[in-house]
C-alpha cells in the first residue's frame, strides 16, 4: 500500500513515463514468477531477468535492486490493475487484455479512468480531502478549456485533489492566461514567478514546519525545496500527458503543441465525461476494489456500444454483418482506422516533397532543442523522419513510431526495431535518434543501436548504414561506435557502419541537401562510405568526429 501521508497534490506514474513500456515488463514478471510470492527474493530475481532482457534501457544494476523492482511493478502495473501481487503474483483479466495487444488504447483508457485517490491501494488521511479520478479530470479539463500546456498541468492541475475543485482550477488557469497576455516581463521569468507562488501556497504547512528536506538531497534550504517540488510537478505533468495520450483521446495541436481533445474522438470523450462517475468510490475491502479494478467490463466506453459501432462503420461506408458480435465490429473498425492512418501518412509525405515544409521542420527542431514540445523524443523521431522524406530519392521510408487518426505522432518506435528504416537503391539506412545525453546516452543507446544494425545487416546482402542523431554525442557513445566500425562480432553483422551526428550537424546536413539539390541516393552512399573509411583509418574517435563535422557542409560533393 502506498504511503501518501505527505501527499499534497495528485501524482502521475513516472516510472515508466511511457505506459506502453510496462507491457514487456509485465510479460517478464508473469512468465517467470506467476504463482510466487512478491517478496524481496522474487523482486531481485525479477529485476535480474528484466535487466538481461533486450528491451531494458541501461547497463547498470541499481544499488537497491528490490526497490527498483517495486518501482517497476507496484506503481503503474499494480495500481492500474494489470497485475495482482497478493496473495501470489498473478496476471489479472485486464492484464490479459493488455498483453493481448488488441485495442490496447481502450484497455489503458478504462484503467486510467478507474484510478482514484484515495483507494485501498492509495490511502490518504481524510483531512487531506482527496476525492478524485485524476486522469478523468484531466480529460475533462482539456475539454473545458480547449487546450492545456504542460506548464498549466504542472502548476495548477496537480492541485485538483478533489473533483469539486474543478471550477477553481479552471478559473486559476484562465487568470494565468490573462495575466500572461498582460505580462511585459520575460515570459520565462513570469512563469517561474507564478510557479514559485503556487509551490509556496501548496506546501505552506511543510514550509511553516521547516520540513524542507527532500528525498533527493540533504540540502534542506527553501530554495532547494522549491526547485525540487517544481521538478516533481513537471515530471508529473509530463507523465500525465503521456499516459492520457496512450488512450488516443487527446492529441497535440500541430502548431502550439498543447494537448487538445482528438478531433476524431470527440464523441467518445463526451460519452466518458457524461457516463463515468467522477467520485472516488468507497470500498469496504481491498478485495471489493480488486473486483472493480480487474474487471474489463466495470467501466464501459462508447466503443463498447453496438449501436455506436454500427453507426460509425456505416458513416465510414464500411459494410458489416448485422449479426456480428461487438468484438468483430471493433476488429472491422480497427482495420478501417489503420487504413485511415496509412492515408494520413501518405498525405504527410506528399506535403513534404520539394521541401515545402522545410521551414516548419527546422522550427520544430528548434522547439525540440528547447524542449518546447510535449514529448521531445517522440517529436525528434517524427521530425527526423519528415527530414528524410523531404530529402527524397528513397524507395521506401518507414518510421516505426505510431501516429493517431489525426496524423499526429502518438508513440515512439518499439524497443526491438530501429526508429527509422530507409530503403535506397542497393543499400539500406537505419536512423536512430535519442534525446538522452551524457552517460545515460551511452547506457541506453550503444548496444541497442548496434543490435538493431546487426539484425538488419544479417538479414540482407545489401550494405546497411546507420545514422545516429542526438542533441550531443557522448564521448563514450562516440568511442563505442568508432570501435564497432573497426571490429564487431558476427552478431552485429561484422564491422558496423554507424555515423553519429549531433542534431545541429544533422540540421546542417539537411540544409545542404536542400541548397545543393541532393538528387541521387548514390551521393548519400558515397558520403557514408567515406565517413566509415575515415573511421577505419584514423587513430582515434576524436579525429573521426572532427572529420564528420568538417564534412557536413560539403557532403553532397
Amino acid at each position: 500500500m502506498a504511503n501518501l501521508s505527505k501527499t499534497r497534490t495528485v501524482f502521475a506514474f513516472t516510472s515508466p513515463r511511457t505506459i506502453e513500456k510496462i507491457i514487456p515488463e509485465i510479460h517478464v514478471l508473469v512468465d517467470s514468477f506467476a504463482g510466487q510470492e512478491w517478496n524481496t527474493e522474487t523482486q531481485i530475481a525479477f529485476f535480474h531477468n528484466l535487466f538481461n532482457s533486450q528491451f531494458y534501457e541501461g547497463d547498470k544494476i541499481p544499488d537497491n535492486i528490490s526497490l527498483a523492482a517495486r518501482d517497476r511493478i507496484t506503481r503503474a502495473p499494480k495500481a492500474l490493475g494489470f497485475v495482482d501481487l497478493k496473495p501470489k503474483i498473478k496476471l489479472t483479466e485486464v492484464g490479459e487484455k493488455l498483453l493481448s495487444g488488441i485495442r490496447v488504447h481502450e484497455v489503458i483508457a478504462k484503467q486510467l479512468f478507474k484510478f482514484q485517490l484515495p483507494s485501498p491501494y492509495h490511502k490518504v488521511s481524510a483531512e487531506k480531502g482527496f476525492g478524485v479520478r485524476p486522469y478523468l479530470e484531466l480529460l475533462r479539463l482539456t475539454n473545458e478549456l480547449g487546450n492545456l500546456s504542460k506548464t498549466e498541468i504542472a502548476i495548477f492541475f496537480v492541485q485538483m485533489t478533489h473533483h469539486n475543485k474543478f471550477n477553481s482550477v479552471v478559473g486559476a488557469i484562465k487568470k494565468f492566461r490573462e495575466d500572461a497576455k498582460k505580462n511585459n516581463k520575460n515570459r520565462k521569468e513570469f512563469i517561474e514567478e507564478k510557479f514559485t507562488k503556487e509551490i509556496l501556497k501548496i506546501y505552506a504547512a511543510d514550509i511553516k514546519a521547516n520540513s524542507l528536506k527532500t528525498r533527493e538531497s540533504d540540502d534542506a534550504s527553501l530554495t532547494k525545496f522549491v526547485k525540487t517540488k517544481k521538478g516533481n510537478h513537471i515530471d508529473y505533468a509530463d507523465a500525465f500527458i503521456r499516459y492520457l495520450r496512450a488512450t488516443q483521446l487527446i492529441t497535440f495541436d500541430k502548431k502550439t503543441f498543447r494537448i487538445i481533445i482528438a478531433p476524431s474522438r470527440i464523441s467518445e470523450v463526451n460519452y466518458i465525461l457524461k457516463k463515468v462517475d467522477r467520485r472516488a468510490l468507497a470500498y469496504n475491502t481491498e478485495s471489493d476494489y480488486k473486483k472493480y479494478l480487474f474487471n474489463p467490463s466495470s467501466l464501459l466506453l462508447l466503443t463498447d456500444n453496438r449501436e455506436y459501432l454500427e453507426k460509425r462503420l456505416a458513416k465510414l461506408s464500411v459494410r458489416f454483418n448485422s449479426q456480428a458480435n461487438i468484438d468483430s465490429l471493433k476488429d472491422l473498425l480497427d482495420v478501417t482506422e489503420k487504413k485511415m492512418i496509412s492515408v494520413a501518412i501518405q498525405e504527410t509525405e506528399a506535403s513534404l516533397k520539394n521541401y515545402k515544409e522545410f521551414d516548419d521542420v527546422i522550427e520544430v527542431f528548434d522547439k525540440i532543442t528547447k524542449k518546447d514540445v510535449p514529448d521531445p523524443p517522440l517529436y525528434l523521431e517524427w521530425n527526423v523522419w519528415r527530414s528524410f522524406v523531404m530529402m527524397n530519392y528513397a524507395k521506401d521510408i518507414i518510421g516505426n513510431f505510431k501516429i493517431d487518426l489525426d496524423g499526429v505522432p502518438l508513440s515512439t518506435a518499439g524497443g526491438n526495431v530501429a526508429d527509422i528504416e530507409i530503403q535506397y537503391e542497393g543499400f539500406k539506412v537505419l536512423v536512430e535518434v535519442t534525446m538522452s545525453t551524457g552517460q545515460k546516452q551511452y547506457e541506453m543507446e550503444n548496444e541497442s543501436v548496434a543490435r538493431h544494425y546487426g539484425r538488419v545487416q544479417n538479414a540482407t546482402e545489401e550494405p546497411v548504414y546507420c545514422i545516429f542523431i542526438a542533441p550531443k554525442i557522448n564521448e563514450a557513445t562516440l568511442a563505442y561506435f568508432y570501435d564497432k566500425n573497426i571490429k564487431a562480432p558476427k552478431f552485429y553483422g561484422g564491422k558496423t557502419r554507424i555515423v553519429p551526428m549531433h542534431l545541429s550537424q544533422f540540421i546542417a546536413f539537411l540544409t545542404i541537401a536542400k541548397n545543393n539539390g541532393f538528387n541521387h541516393s548514390r551521393i548519400l552512399k558515397a558520403y557514408l562510405d567515406s565517413m566509415i573509411k575515415n573511421n577505419r583509418s584514423v587513430d582515434d574517435e576524436t579525429i573521426w568526429s572532427q572529420q564528420i563535422h568538417d564534412s557536413i557542409h560539403v557532403w553532397t560533393g
